[in-house]
Parts: structure tokens; C-alpha cells; sequence
């Protein structure tokens, strides 16, 4: 998988630099409703939309990768601190807020991040993968919104 060599290598950079990087484990809040209420073409319009959107928000050289279903996962590297993530998390959850124009009404996405950082968090991408899905989670308890794995529910 592109997203696992990408993550390993970036760890492997970090390791040789004074940096780190966060891995971002994205779930988009009750998209069952839309595939389930509008059909899985809409659904998968607006999964396109969300990737458009996503790839838009994404530097250089983060890497965005779809999990599965509706959930995506988000390399950011050259990370300095929390906050940098935190300013990319905020910035992707505004630009999916934006109603999608699927084909029929707006629809509107909201999606739930677990943000986790290296090496606080985990030192290998298994572990990093798993941190964020689990702080994906805590985010979802809070509809919406980030967590850190380190940390509680933000919006």
C-alpha cells in the first residue's frame, strides 16, 4: 500500500531529522445515511467531492489515501508540534463542511479526525494507524471534530 510506504519512509526520516509527522485517520460522520437514502452513486460522488477537497487542503507532501468505505487517512510530515496538525485537522473539517453537490439537494459531510504523532504516539506505522483510529473514535463521541490519541475531543 502506497500510504504504509509513504509513512514508513517519512519515519525513517524523521529519525535522521529534527522533525515528526502526524498521521491523521479521517471517518466521515453518517455517510451510510447518504449511500442509504440516495444510492451508492451519490455516494460515491460525494466520496469523489471528498477526496477533491481533501487532496486541495493537502501540502506538498502529505499523503492522503482512502482507508476504506469512508474513511481516509492523512500523512502530514514536517510536523513541528500539536498545533500544526491541529491547523490542518481544522482546515480539512471546514472544507468538507461545504455542501456537496452530488446530483440532488446539498448534502452536508461532516467528518470525525484522530490525529496521532510520531513518535509519542507509536514508532511504527502499525502503531501510529492504530493510535489515530483509536483518537478517531473519542472525536466521533464528540460528533465531530478532532482528538489527538494523546489527548481529549476538540473542535
Amino acid at each position: 500500500m502506497l500510504f504504509h510506504d509513504r509513512l514508513e519512509h517519512g519515519i525513517e526520516q524523521v529519525q535522521r531529522h529534527d522533525w515528526t509527522l502526524a498521521v491523521m485517520f479521517l471517518d466521515l460522520d453518517k455517510f451510510k445515511i447518504i449511500n442509504d437514502t440516495y444510492g451508492h452513486a451519490v455516494g460515491d460522488a460525494v466520496l469523489l467531492t471528498i477526496a477533491k477537497r481533501l487532496k486541495e487542503t493537502a501540502r506538498n507532501d502529505d499523503t492522503i489515501s482512502r482507508h476504506g468505505g469512508d474513511e481516509f487517512l492523512y500523512l502530514l510530515t514536517e510536523v513541528n508540534d500539536d498545533e500544526d496538525a491541529a491547523i490542518v485537522a481544522e482546515k480539512i473539517m471546514k472544507a468538507l463542511q461545504v455542501p456537496c453537490d452530488a446530483g440532488v439537494a446539498p448534502l452536508t459531510v461532516n467528518t470525525s479526525i484522530g490525529i496521532a504523532i510520531y513518535p509519542r504516539d507509536g514508532t511504527t506505522a502499525e502503531a501510529l494507524i492504530k493510535s489515530a483510529d483509536a483518537a478517531m473514535y473519542r472525536a466521533k463521541q464528540g460528533k465531530s471534530g478532532y482528538a489527538f490519541a494523546s489527548d481529549h475531543p476538540k473542535q
